[in-house]
């Protein structure tokens, strides 16, 4: 599905959890992997440069590509965010993977300064390797889950979420979560009455949306669906602890298309998800991410 994946490298341990997480993805659909590292520039106080840092980053980033397998890229850039923005954008990237902050719990992604700066405008879709992520290298994924929401982006973020399904061979689990509206305080049953019939309503909507959903899934795929009311981050993130699980979630449903922008679920997540996550942009469908790399093989 994707054509070009750039790992984002900081030359710490986070950095090879990314690139860990980089190369499963790129193996399973074909992706061209790009490890790159951003290289400061600009003079510091009392005249002193860059030169030296510059030097030892490419050599980092030549050695940790030649390992992996990939693409080498060491771009200047005034924040590590902001380099690998503009990389992506000048390259056709269409995901970046970041390793998980070093304060981060084991086993667990904690997006860090870097993450964050992507997480907001990125150009492309953006994944977290959790921590220590290089130590499951050589376990596959087995289950893609997805938050659904009956939202034009979370339909987006299930297309992803199937397609990356197919790649790995992994089983495909949706979770609609309805949101429960606020709860009624009065006298009498009326009030209790009012706000059970709105529940049902919302239940049995993203109900109605589930299946037309589930029915949307290629058949090879294996996909199983439930929809669960209570707190959409808790959920997905119970989810996410089952061994091999990956989080696929869309990002917020406003704000510039063909951006990252992170809502309330996904801004939870990336703080707290016990497994790799992906969140994908609003307004680029998996049509036109496979359009472009089926044009890119083809040398169009």
């Amino acid at each position: 599905m994707y054509r070009k994946i750039i790992v984002g490298h900081g030359l710490h341990d986070g950095g090879d959890d990314a690139v860990a997480l980089g190369r499963q993805l790129a193996e399973a659909g074909g992706a061209e992997l790009v490890v790159a590292g951003v290289v400061p520039f600009g003079v510091l106080p009392h005249g002193f440069e860059w030169r030296d840092e510059e030097e030892e980053v490419v050599a980092k980033i030549e050695g940790l590509a030649e390992a992996a397998g990939a693409k080498p890229e060491a771009v200047p850039g005034k924040s590590p965010a902001g380099g690998l923005h503009d990389l992506a954008e000048e390259t056709g990237a269409d995901l970046i993977v970041i390793g998980s902050s070093r304060h981060s719990s084991a086993h667990q992604v904690l997006a860090g300064n870097v993450g964050l700066g992507l997480l907001y405008g990125s150009p492309c879709a953006v994944a977290i390797a959790p921590r220590d992520y290089r130590q499951r290298a050589g376990e596959a994924l087995r289950v893609i889950a997805v938050g659904f929401d009956g939202s034009e982006v979370s339909s987006l973020a299930l297309q992803v979420a199937a397609k990356l399904a197919s790649e790995h061979q992994a089983n495909l689990k949706i979770l609609a979560v309805a949101a429960l509206p606020p709860t009624v305080y009065g006298k009498g049953a009326g009030a209790r009455s009012g706000w059970s019939e709105l529940r049902a309503a919302i239940e049995e909507q993203l109900r109605s949306q589930l299946d037309d959903a589930v029915a949307s899934i290629p058949e090879e795929v294996v996909t199983e669906a439930s929809l669960v009311s209570g707190d959409p981050a808790e959920t997905l993130a119970d989810a996410g602890r089952a061994p091999g699980t990956m989080l696929v979630l869309g990002s917020r449903g406003y704000g510039p298309a063909r951006r990252v922008l992170l809502g309330s679920v996904s801004a939870a997540l990336v703080k707290a998800a016990p497994c790799p996550l992906l969140v994908h942009p609003r307004g680029v469908s998996v049509e036109a991410t496979t359009a472009q790399s089926a044009e890119a093989a083809s040398g169009a």
